[in-house]
């Protein structure tokens, strides 16, 4: 198999490494680079998972993923997210990344161009050259001083070669949220066009500002083309547990279900179980990690005024480094090398993001703190 230049090592995982090898070494690391929220899982889930095990959920499961659990999705999706879905309609999946793969899979043939707004996740555009080597993707950038669209640019580039429309909101790593005039935007510009709107909503549950979480499988106009995915990983604090899922239409849902059950036959039974009645519990770790998020989002906005726009969500935002003489993979390894504070190079989440880094806000605020604090001093000395 040849693989596409754009299929590269995850920048993210790279740091996170490197990170990792100097904690090795006995030095303290400050990681402001992956993002794991660290709450613990919740111990309903835990127990529940571990009973699974011990009553013998340990064989094969539908493809499609247990019914009572695509049950329980159902529900979560219409008290959530406005979104009537049938069970029948929902796969179950190794985590977020695969329904995403998955779905790109499923829609995409050769010659389709797909859209995609950046700085975004470093696996998406991968992603698209494996699901079709020969798709054509355009790379939109939100505005760099507030992160909003240019719609106008949008419709010059959609076309009836358009397949597919990749959306994150909560953004990673911009923390950019899709708002209702957003939306209006979208669909004035899509609806005359055949594509399918993929709509990654992993970060959901983390809102730091006004701007309220909308899905748009629950909008009526376009509802019929949308694919939304999500998963327990970032929501429950259960990143190596890698299960996710995915809502689609009919046809699309059937090609899916086609992959994975000769990609990986099912998801793994036991968690599935596990996690049945996750969106029944009270999850306060995920609350009293919100209030965190919105504390360093207040400490960041005092110590780091003109390089950090606040996010309206998710775990991560980014600082603008351009004034600072580094591009980002020098910034973020000096900053690494020297006051052992660990980020990530905006390079990864797009060709036009050299000039930031990510950071992910996920640490403890004492350790986060200190790392701001360190990162204050490296910039004020790049830029004397």
């Amino acid at each position: 198999m040849s693989l596409s230049k754009e299929i590269k090592y995850s920048i993210t995982l790279k740091f996170a490494e490197l990170a990792r090898q100097k904690n090795r070494n006995g030095e303290n690391i400050i990681s402001l680079g992956i993002g794991e929220p660290m709450f613990d899982t919740p111990k309903e889930i835990v127990d529940e998972t571990i009973s699974a095990i011990n009553n013998g959920y340990t064989r094969y499961s539908n493809s499609s993923g247990l019914i009572e659990l695509r049950t329980s999705i159902a529900e979560k999706f219409i008290l959530d997210n406005k979104i009537n879905i049938d069970p029948e309609n929902i796969v179950v999946t190794p985590g977020a990344k695969q329904a995403m793969l998955l779905s790109l899979m499923s829609i995409l043939e050769p010659g389709d161009e797909v859209i995609n707004f950046t700085p975004c996740y470093v696996s998406y555009v991968p992603q698209v050259k494996i699901a079709e080597p020969t798709a054509i993707i355009h790379n939109i950038d939100l505005n760099k001083n507030d992160f909003t669209i240019d719609w106008e640019f949008f419709s010059k580039i959609i076309n009836n070669k358009t397949k597919a429309v990749i959306i994150n909101s909560p953004n990673n790593p911009s923390g950019k949220m899709f708002s209702n005039e957003d939306y209006l935007e979208l669909i004035k510009r899509i609806e005359n066009f055949n594509c399918y709107l993929l709509s990654d909503e992993i970060y959901e549950k983390f809102i730091i500002g006004e701007v309220k979480h909308i899905s748009p499988g629950s909008i009526e106009n376009i509802k019929n083309r949308v694919i939304t995915i999500n998963g327990f990983s970032k929501t429950f604090s259960m990143t190596g547990w890698r299960i996710g899922y995915l809502a689609a239409p009919e046809e699309i849902r059937h090609r899916i279900v086609k992959l994975a059950q000769h990609i990986n036959t099912n998801t793994v039974t036991f968690i599935q179980k596990g996690v049945c009645n996750a969106y029944k519990i009270n999850n306060y770790g995920l609350e009293n990690f919100n209030k965190s998020l919105r504390k360093k989002v207040d400490f960041m906005l005092k110590v780091l005024p003109n390089v950090f726009l606040p996010p309206d969500g998710g775990i991560f935002s980014l600082l603008n480094i351009r004034n600072t003489g580094f591009d980002s993979d020098s910034f973020a390894t000096q900053l690494l090398n020297e006051h052992n504070v660990a980020v990530t190079p905006g390079i990864g989440f797009g060709h036009n993001w050299d000039d930031h880094v990510r950071l992910s806000m996920v640490i403890n605020s004492k350790q986060f703190f200190k790392g701001i604090n360190l990162i204050n001093d490296f910039i004020s000395n790049a830029v004397k």
